[in-house]
């Protein structure tokens, strides 16, 4: 099989033996000076001729696979079939695909190419596309606004998108780097505080392995996710042609990726404790089979902007999930389960900290002063801070709670420092339990937890503590909409 000039035969562009090749480099430069550094000092022109041999097979490997894997763009389904070592022969219905994506990275613009990403509606592989097709760029923009055409009923080009369509949001550069600064969670943000200081009394007390250790997981939790998302989210912009959304985004690799508002299962507002105090708020999405690794899998809508920014973007992207909302709070009566709860776990948690860190303690006594400081300093934090941090988390849960019904969606408020606003639609709800246990039963309460499918596998949204009869208007409104009619699995297809 060879490719044809009707265009629905394709083979990846020989760039990708390219990639292949500095992927293996990038592994043998880490193997050499980091595991066998000594070695290869001492027997250069040995680690020169492995290192080659390495290479050319690699070579030789990604030539036989590249030449043996064809892409068969077929009237239903795109056909990947693949005669090397172990036959593939993969078929994807355009009826299943979440979004076809376009990604350019460094080797992409060397060469002159795009990446075609083909995500499906499935949370078994939503972290990495299906199907990758790499081809020169401008062919790759006509197979990819064909394929728009047929599945998501497109009728503007690639160009006329870059040229016409507006953005529906301004995101300026500043935002993104807002957005990586206030946009992480707050637990993150603790852990990334923490490490700070683990990493200056370390410095302090002499400990070369200590910092260096503190220093590494400070760079990996707080400095590459950093770097990361400003690289990702850089001029970003979305927008929406008829039942579809658009986003791009990136500053070293560009990615642009469309899907249909019906394969959208939730959205939510999400309002970090950092970013909350500067009163701004994220939008994020559930879409199965686009999972952002960034993002702790889900897509964002709209980076970090103002909160009334951000809702109105909401409204003009999304209102068929959007609702007037009229909440009802939580009861007050709720805060008195919530904080025996509390008392429970603060005993077990401080207890066990404390009695871990007065063991270190003994451990310490004349070793260093610092050392000894440190571990005080954290017995002090574990004592009062943690306490204050637990029922701090149900005072703001209590003041922020509420629960609302519309049409065709539902809204959950939750989350204690980190607040969140979900509109969920009645017909993506897998199932939902209305719960009341011993502490809650006493006081009249439950709580819903709702299971539906998200950007990756299974997802349970629970809702605070409400009446059980205001609750069970959700299951019974998901059931209603099975009966009447009004639920049709043909629209989400």
């Amino acid at each position: 099989m060879q490719p044809d000039e009707s265009g629905r035969v394709f083979r990846n562009h020989p760039s990708v033996i390219v990639s292949y090749l500095l992927s293996a480099a990038i592994v043998m430069v880490v193997l050499v000076f980091l595991s066998l550094r000594e070695y290869a000092w001492d027997n250069k022109f040995e680690t020169i001729a492995i290192v080659a041999l390495v290479m050319l097979a690699t070579l030789g490997w990604a030539y036989f696979f590249w030449k043996r894997t064809f892409y068969i763009f077929e009237d239903n389904e795109i056909h990947v079939t693949r005669d090397a070592v172990f036959k593939v022969d993969k078929h994807i219905q355009y009826t299943r695909l979440a979004s076809v994506g376009v990604k350019r990275d460094l080797v992409n613009r060397l060469f002159g190419t795009s990446t075609l990403t083909f995500n499906v509606n499935s949370s078994m592989n939503s972290t990495a596309a299906e199907a990758t097709l790499v081809l020169k760029k401008d062919v790759a923009d006509r197979l990819r606004d064909r394929l728009n055409s047929m599945i998501f009923e497109k009728e503007v080009t690639v160009e006329q998108e870059l040229t016409e369509c507006q953005t529906l949001v301004h995101v300026s550069n500043t935002d993104i780097v807002m957005h990586a600064i206030l946009g992480q969670p707050t637990w993150q943000a603790l852990f990334g505080l923490l490490m700070l200081f683990y990493a200056v009394v370390m410095l302090f007390a002499d400990s070369s392995g200590g910092f260096i250790t503190a220093v590494i997981l400070l760079v990996v939790s707080e400095v590459l996710p950093f770097i990361s998302v400003i690289l990702k989210y850089y001029n970003y912009r979305i927008y929406r042609v008829r039942d579809t959304v658009t986003v791009e985004s990136g500053l070293i690799t560009t990615q642009r990726r469309s899907f249909k508002v019906n394969k959208i299962n939730s959205v939510r507002i999400r309002e970090p404790l950092l970013a909350r105090l500067f009163h701004k708020a994220m939008l994020e999405a559930e879409v199965v089979g686009m999972a952002d690794q960034d993002n702790n899998n889900a897509p964002v809508l709209c980076p970090l902007k103002g909160r009334k920014d951000v809702e109105e973007v909401l409204g003009r992207l999304l209102p068929e999930l959007v609702f007037e909302s009229s909440p009802e709070r939580q009861p007050r009566r709720a805060l008195i389960p919530m904080l025996i709860t509390d008392t429970i776990a603060t005993a077990i948690i401080v207890g066990t900290c404390l009695a871990l860190f007065f063991t270190a303690e003994t451990y310490l006594v004349g070793e260093s002063d610092v050392l000894t400081f440190a571990v005080r300093a954290t017995e002090v934090f574990a004592a009062v801070a943690l306490p204050l941090l637990i029922y701090g988390r149900s005072g703001m849960a209590q003041r922020h709670r509420t629960f609302d019904t519309g049409e065709n969606s539902f809204m959950f408020v939750y989350g204690g420092y980190d607040i969140c606003t979900e509109y969920i639609n009645y017909d993506k709800v897998q199932f939902t339990q209305v719960t009341s246990g011993p502490l809650q039963r006493p006081f009249g309460l439950a709580k819903c937890t709702v299971n539906m499918m998200s950007s990756v596998g299974f997802r349970e949204i629970t809702s605070g503590l409400f009446e059980p009869e205001d609750l069970e208007r959700v299951p019974d409104e998901v059931n209603a909409r099975i009966a009447d009619g009004r639920y049709d699995y043909r629209r989400y297809l």
